[in-house]
């Protein structure tokens, strides 16, 4: 039986903080995952452009929510097909019609990586 090849999933993280952005890259490469970076609207802007991940997380955390749903927003315009996820705190309110495909509120870094892995179909290397 011929084993199927890995793809790794390509994921675009942006954020501002850039000890939180060096922590979730190392989280989603230490399962496999091929991490790119943005810092900032323009250079997220860019990213999109240059490197069509296979999942862009936006973290609202520090920009605010209004900031990241408009961020997603263009985005999502950029790359239509792929999914976008928003990161923010619980207490956070989402403003309505956020185009984001899934509001993912930060808790526990397992937790963050599930519901990554469901967005990616899977292709993140879990451990049991």
């Amino acid at each position: 039986m011929p084993s199927e090849e890995f793809s790794a999933p390509e994921v675009l993280i942006i954020n501002d903080d850039r000890s939180l952005l060096q922590s979730r890259r190392q989280l989603l490469e230490n399962c496999g995952a091929t991490v790119s970076t943005a810092r900032g609207t323009a250079e997220a802007i860019v990213e999109t452009i240059l490197d069509p991940a296979d999942l862009i997380l936006i973290d609202a955390t520090n920009v605010g929510p209004e900031h990241g749903a408009f961020l997603c927003g263009i985005v999502k315009r950029l790359r239509p097909s792929k999914p976008v996820a928003l990161l923010v705190f619980y207490d956070t309110e989402i403003p309505p019609n956020t185009p984001a495909d899934r509001v993912i509120y930060r808790n526990d870094p397992r937790q963050l990586l599930i519901e990554i892995n469901e967005m990616l179909d899977g292709r993140l290397k879990l451990d049991a």
